[in-house]
């Protein structure tokens, strides 16, 4: 199912060596392996082996069941707000059920034209520093969402935690999927962090804001 397009890194192989081409990528695929990049050298982990491949990967036919048996668990809401526990919770569901390794992505988006959560890396910083403090006073100023091996964008804020959905219907409608291999319409992110350990470190799983 899967085919190796940039190998993969382990203890004993070293890091991984990106294409040669990589500035001639989709704006996406540069950011993303900035921030993998951005991720390491925040002391905040990397994954022992990376899978990347070159075609896309995920069945919405197979994936949305997933998110929609989650949602339907849950009174909407819930979810509210719920956001670093809504895909805390959905990453190994989607592993178990998908077989596909979607990796948590942190970062901001352009919806619609506007701009939600815009942030740089020393606000990672500040959160990491300040921990409890930061998230009291700032919120939760990230957008999250999953990233295939193959670059395709999962996300399921708007149609969960932000509580537009009501039902299953209005649920798989507000899902977004995006492949990287077409241009961006009016949905554009832009990855800052990949994995867990961001909240982890920054204390938001211990002060339960997500």
């Amino acid at each position: 199912m899967f085919e190796w397009l940039f190998g993969k890194k382990s203890p004993a192989s070293g890091p991984i060596v990106s294409p040669a081409n990589l500035a001639s990528m989709p704006a996406y695929v540069q950011e993303f392996e900035a921030a993998l990049e951005r991720t390491e050298r925040l002391g905040l982990g990397a994954s022992p082996v990376r899978l990347v491949v070159r075609k896309d990967c995920v069945d919405m036919a197979q994936t949305m069941p997933v998110l929609l048996d989650y949602f339907g668990r849950h009174d909407p809401a819930e979810l509210v707000g719920q956001t670093v526990a809504i895909h805390f919770a959905l990453v190994p569901l989607l592993v178990r059920e998908t077989g596909i390794p979607f990796q948590l992505t942190i970062g901001w988006m352009v919806h619609d034209g506007r701009t939600i959560f815009q942030n740089d890396e020393e606000t990672y910083r500040r959160f990491l520093r300040e921990k409890f403090a930061a998230w009291s006073r700032e919120g939760m100023p990230f957008h999250l969402w999953f990233t295939s091996p193959a670059y395709e964008i999962l996300d399921v804020a708007f149609a969960m935690n932000l509580g537009w959905a009501k039902t299953r219907e209005e649920c798989e409608k507000l899902v977004i999927y995006q492949s990287a291999h077409t241009a961006p319409g009016k949905d554009i992110y832009h990855p800052m962090l990949i994995g867990p350990e961001f909240f982890n470190q920054a204390g938001a799983t211990a002060s339960r804001e997500g």
